[in-house]
């Protein structure tokens, strides 16, 4: 298992892997086959994270990729000392300390960028990631009710984020 930053020959694996992620967990923002994958999208988001505008880690195992991290500077002069987070690990690669992993490299890459401010969203009930959170430092900081409706029940996100 080899985790590390994504490189341009990763994109159809990275969709395949979007697409996995969101048949297998609840917890991501799209529902199985809701996704439309657009190829220059995608190319263009791991151009930006070959660059260091954003980040973009992956785990690589038998020839495929099994989870990522992304996060997304803010655009805008105001909000350029933050980013915004996005990660999501196939289950049989959970609860191996490579969330762990994913965000110490995160805090290096935020702390070399100048960014002081990572900020995510997670559904409250979903304990596993908010307890790795908390235990790397995010701390909860409002509730979004009624934020998403998974398989037909309303369901509230933490606003969490993380000072450098």
């Amino acid at each position: 298992m080899e985790i590390r930053n994504i490189t341009r020959k990763d994109t159809n694996d990275f969709i395949a892997l979007q697409l996995r992620l969101d048949e297998e967990t609840e917890y991501m923002m799209y529902e199985p086959g809701e996704r439309k994958p657009q190829r220059d999208r995608t190319e263009a988001m791991i151009r930006e994270a070959m660059g260091g505008e954003s980040f973009l880690m992956v785990i690589e195992d038998k020839d495929k990729l099994w989870g990522y991290i992304s996060a997304q500077r803010g655009g805008f002069n105001r909000i350029r000392h933050t980013a915004y987070i996005v990660t999501g690990i196939c289950t049989d690669y959970r609860n191996q300390g490579i969330g762990t992993i994913f965000f110490n490299e995160l805090d290096k890459w935020a702390e070399q960028n100048k960014i002081s401010r990572l900020e995510l969203t997670v559904m409250c009930h979903n304990e596993t990631a908010v307890g790795l959170y908390e235990k790397i430092g995010f701390r909860k900081e409002g509730i979004k009710k009624n934020s998403m409706l998974v398989n037909g029940s309303y369901v509230d996100e933490y606003y969490m984020a993380k000072l450098l």
